[in-house]
């Protein structure tokens, strides 16, 4: 991409409603490949954006159909560590085991399993937000991981997922140096 694009699209995203509305859900309704995604997605990673407009864009991408770049998308505005609102995580969590059962309806006789992004994007998501996860959520999530694999991915998944306090939990002293540090 030309070096004057790429400025033109991180200066856009000073007004990050239209960069989303305009940019980036058409690019994701319409299909683009993955080569088109990692360029926007990594204009996005290295600009700040509200929480407030992160969390409406991927509350819309989760609603989506699965494909790769949704789930670039979702792992680089999962990466910016936002507090998100509970009404998101909830909505990504519904993503993940949606994708998940849809998948495992479609490939009933194969052995095919769920693309590696859609494992990185999940893992990325649990080491953020694990601890805004209810109980019923993180066993949802956990049968999700046990039906669809991933060699190396799932038992990272599994271990953040086992080792994390549930949404409400007090926290602990040794959560809060944690915390701190």
């Amino acid at each position: 991409m030309n070096v004057h694009y790429y400025e033109a699209l991180k200066r856009a995203l000073y007004k990050p409603a239209a960069f989303f509305k305009g940019i980036i859900f058409p690019l994701l309704d319409q299909g683009c490949t993955l080569k088109e995604a990692a360029i926007i997605a990594s204009i996005l990673s290295r600009v700040k954006v509200p929480v407030l407009h992160a969390s409406a864009a991927l509350l819309r991408i989760a609603e989506m159909d699965y494909s790769g770049p949704n789930s670039l998308f979702i792992r680089v505005l999962i990466d910016k560590k936002f507090d998100l609102p509970y009404k998101v995580v909830d909505a990504l969590v519904f993503h993940f085991i949606r994708l998940s059962n849809s998948y495992k309806a479609k490939s009933r006789g194969d052995a095919e399993k769920l693309p590696v992004l859609w494992h990185q994007s999940l893992l990325v998501f649990v080491q953020r937000y694990a601890s805004d996860l209810t109980p019923d959520q993180k066993d949802a999530l956990l049968d999700v991981i046990r039906a669809t694999p991933h060699p190396q991915i799932s038992p990272e998944i599994r271990r953040e997922l086992v080792n994390s306090v549930v949404r409400g939990a007090p926290r602990t002293d040794a959560d809060q140096d944690v915390i701190m540090s």
